[in-house]
């Protein structure tokens, strides 16, 4: 049975799951000189650049980042490559985003995974075509559309960004 999602709907869901408090907690213990944060609207040029939440350092620095958010845990991470199949629209990673991080967390436990944006583009464009091949391909389909991701293990993603930290001429 193929189930329908509607972009309305999961929208709606990743908004109320925003409103979590344990995000303030997250922020505050990966960034130690957290000042504040602020949820993007959803419907801005900032949220159409991938920006979902602006975190204020103490040291003036205001970091931009996309949050999305799945309601199970599991031992992977989805990488969307298309967006609308219909029409070819690329998904979120082929994106140039105005995001500093990737905030990937697993709703039930409150685990997230803070992911370096450069750094987590740079592992897709080193291994894209080797994960589509292997591992599962996530189709989610919508009235008129599906829209597609990739299921890569969340050990995998993170040899990926760490290797993609080391620059060798």
């Amino acid at each position: 049975m193929n189930t329908i999602h509607d972009f309305a709907e999961r929208l709606k869901y990743s908004a109320a799951a925003s409103d979590e408090p344990f995000w303030e907690a997250i922020y505050r213990k990966a960034f130690p000189d957290f000042v504040s944060m602020a949820n993007c609207d959803s419907d801005t040029q900032l949220q159409r650049l991938g920006v979902d939440r602006v975190v204020c350092l103490g040291s003036g620095r205001i970091l931009k980042i996309d949050e999305k958010k799945r309601e199970k845990e599991y031992q992977d991470i989805l990488l969307e490559y298309i967006s609308v199949d219909t029409t070819g629209a690329l998904g979120w990673m082929d994106k140039p985003l105005l995001i500093d991080y990737l905030a990937y967390a697993f709703m039930p436990t409150k685990r997230v995974y803070l992911l370096g944006w450069d750094l987590l583009r740079r592992a897709w464009l080193n291994y894209k075509s080797e994960w589509i091949r292997q591992y599962p391909r996530i189709e989610a389909k919508n009235a008129t559309y599906t829209t597609i991701s990739v299921a890569v293990p969340i050990a995998k993603i993170l040899d990926s960004v760490r290797t993609a930290a080391i620059i060798q001429l």
